[in-house]
């Protein structure tokens, strides 16, 4: 499937290991995903949420609260970085 495919090889070209040092760097505060995307200067959100999961996972980043998104007007986690 080609959607499929794109996804795959837009797996496969980001720098994963990079994006989450990036992530934990700009997390200085407790923010959205979203609050987190525009710090980094990416529109669009995929960019951080997968790895947002991932340090999650790993115990680096963990949900404190949750926010109504401005945007959205959806409600959203917000993040912070684990001591």
């Amino acid at each position: 499937m080609l959607t499929h495919e794109t996804r795959l090889e837009s797996f496969i070209l980001t720098d994963k290991p990079k994006r989450r040092a990036e992530i934990l760097s700009a997390l200085t505060k407790p923010m959205t995903a979203r609050q987190l995307a525009y710090k980094l200067g990416y529109s669009d959100l995929n960019a951080v949420r997968p790895r947002l999961t991932e340090l999650m996972r790993d115990n680096k980043v963990k949900a404190v609260d949750k926010v109504k998104d401005d945007l959205t007007g959806r409600t959203v986690a917000i993040y912070e970085r684990v001591s």
